[in-house]
């Protein structure tokens, strides 16, 4: 009967506990449920916005990069077709 007791006097004393911190977190909350809406939506938006311009960057270095590798291949094809050209022009 005893530990009854204390499990509902430990349930009473958190539920109060719960009401008092809810009280206070209303009472001294620095913004309004709106406010925080807003600047939680605000926040977010910066962030995809910067997520974004972020991939942007990083997809047009890799278009740089993937133009820089095919001057390079275009260049070694025209390299080793002249190779093949002068050397098929000498054994002929």
């Amino acid at each position: 009967m005893k530990s009854a007791t204390k499990w509902t006097e430990s349930i009473s004393v958190f539920a109060v506990g719960v009401g008092v911190g809810a009280a206070l977190g209303v009472l001294f909350a620095p913004r309004s449920g709106n406010d925080t809406r807003d600047l939680i939506a605000e926040t977010a938006q910066e962030q995809l916005d910067g997520a974004i311009a972020a991939g942007h960057k990083i997809t047009q270095r890799a278009q740089e990069g993937i133009d820089q590798i095919k001057g390079q291949v275009r260049q070694a094809a025209d390299v080793g077709e002249r190779a093949y050209r002068e050397a098929k022009n000498t054994s002929a």
